[in-house]
């Protein structure tokens, strides 16, 4: 962690209910002054985070806005998501794009899981969205991982000298007006692939057209570390949103629609947070140790807590006995 900003700002700042490295600021999209956002740091990456979940607190609210991108409407208003994370940054070296994924990882094994046909279900309609989904509830250490450029909902890229400002209403772009993730592939000529020209589509066409592209480019390539690179001379900004979960109740709940209801995920998740993160995951494998975080950032709801406190007495009890 490098510190708390104002998201059109230079400068670190104090806020109220923040601190650098413990409590983070969560944006609620009703802003009438700046988001602010985060900066960090890890081995492979630099770059900051802006999160905003609905019907969360106000962080702050003594600073009117300078940035014309932010306003004080509601961002969720006339939305079916109820969360938004933004990640801007530059890769620390070149890496293959197939073996960068996002997702969940626990640290410990899951707590008592909803019925099967709900787990199933839940996995079968993740699995529809990101056709890569690398997913595990057994074991020590559960995971949820699929690629990241098959994942966000929007990708962009830049010249290394673009703005620190993190422009909160963005979309996936047409080769017309930015260039795209696609257009890196197009000028790669040993990649057997076509890519279509989708200049003049709809933004949710351009955004489809990219995830199936990438998720055949992984299914093909999961073991190998040649093949297209994430360069560190360009800025990437990832753009995630859902409708899934729901952190405005008492409790932290998976939305599953007609299918499966609500379904409360504290005691599923033994009180373990939920995370925004991205890993490199070298050499195309799924040990454990062959995983590095570019970023990772946990998301505690209070109905994790008990469970939480829980583990960690059963952990404590456990040491003292051995």
């Amino acid at each position: 962690m490098k510190g708390i900003r104002r998201a059109s700002g230079n400068d670190y700042e104090h806020f109220r209910g923040c601190c650098n490295g413990c409590i983070l600021p969560i944006n609620n999209g009703k802003e009438i002054i700046e988001p602010l956002v985060i900066d960090f740091e890890s081995k492979h990456f630099t770059g900051t985070l802006l999160l905003r979940i609905k019907d969360t607190p106000s962080s702050e609210k003594t600073y009117q806005s300078k940035c014309e991108n932010f306003t004080a409407n509601d961002y969720f208003a006339n939305k079916k998501r109820k969360f938004q994370c933004i990640v801007k940054g530059k890769f620390k070296n070149d890496l293959p794009i197939n073996q960068i994924k996002t997702g969940q990882l626990f640290d410990r094994a899951s707590g008592t899981l909803p019925a099967r046909w709900i787990v199933t279900s839940a996995i079968k309609f993740i699995s529809i969205l990101a056709p890569q989904l690398d997913a595990s509830l057994d074991g020590d250490k559960p995971r949820f991982l699929s690629p990241l450029l098959a994942t966000a909902q929007t990708v962009l890229v830049e010249d290394s000298n673009s703005s620190r400002c993190v422009t909160i209403e963005i979309e996936e772009p047409s080769s017309k007006k930015k260039e795209s993730i696609l257009s890196v592939l197009r000028a790669d000529s040993s990649l057997d692939i076509t890519i279509p020209d989708t200049s003049n589509s709809s933004v949710t066409n351009r955004t489809n057209v990219r995830k199936r592209i990438f998720n055949s480019l992984v299914a093909k390539n999961t073991t190998s570390s040649l093949g297209p690179r994430f360069s560190k001379n360009k800025v990437y900004t990832f753009e995630f949103f859902h409708h899934l979960l729901d952190f405005s109740g008492d409790e932290l709940t998976l939305e599953m629609g007609k299918v499966g209801g609500s379904v409360p995920l504290a005691r599923a998740l033994d009180g373990q947070p939920l995370k925004i993160m991205a890993v490199y995951q070298q050499n195309g494998t799924n040990h454990e140790c062959e995983l590095d975080a570019l970023w990772s950032f946990d998301i505690f709801h209070e109905s994790l807590y008990p469970y939480a406190q829980q583990a960690n007495d059963a952990e404590q009890i456990s040491s003292t006995s051995t």
